[in-house]
């Protein structure tokens, strides 16, 4: 391939490239995650709206207990940097260094110990809550995490990081 080829090539895929992001997490909010009594937050990395799937830290009260939930349409991806979490019936601990693969589908009770817990966790799909009788009684995604992100710096009149979306 002649060199002017190969600079034709490099400068095309240069364009349409995602350029790198690089941002301090300091400089990031803590969003409340749900409604009513907060007991989770969230500091959100990304969101990719071509694959449905958002990365964020996710900040949990001390000894809480967190609605039944199911992830679909991807894994989840975690990995737990601070205070101690589990799975109701399961025989293991989120202790910090833990890294945990979900596989979509899996109904879960998450239960947090007596520290606060932030885990890094990357999600696809959707994430369904359940009532005790196994009916589900909401579910959020990629879009309505955005929106919670969106609406809450507007109401506390923080710059919205557009930057955060690719």
């Amino acid at each position: 391939m002649n060199q002017l080829i190969k600079e034709t090539v490099i400068k095309l895929a240069e364009n349409f490239q995602i350029p790198e992001r690089v941002f301090n997490i300091d400089d990031l909010p803590w969003v409340p995650f749900d409604e009513g009594e907060v007991n989770c937050y969230f500091k959100p990395l990304r969101f990719d709206l071509s694959t449905g799937s958002w990365t964020y830290l996710f900040k949990i009260k001390s000894n809480k207990i967190l609605t039944r939930h199911r992830h679909t349409g991807g894994s989840v991806i975690g990995y737990n940097i601070q205070g101690e979490w589990r799975y109701e019936g399961r025989e293991w601990i989120a202790k910090p260094g833990t890294f945990i693969f979900e596989p979509p589908g899996d109904i879960h009770t998450l239960i947090t110990e007596d520290e606060e817990v932030i885990t890094l966790f990357i999600l696809g799909g959707s994430l369904q809550y359940f009532d005790e009788n196994n009916v589900i009684i909401g579910q959020d995604d990629v879009y309505t995490v955005l929106k919670k992100y969106r609406d809450y710096c507007i109401e506390n009149e923080l710059e919205i990081r557009e930057d955060l979306i690719y």
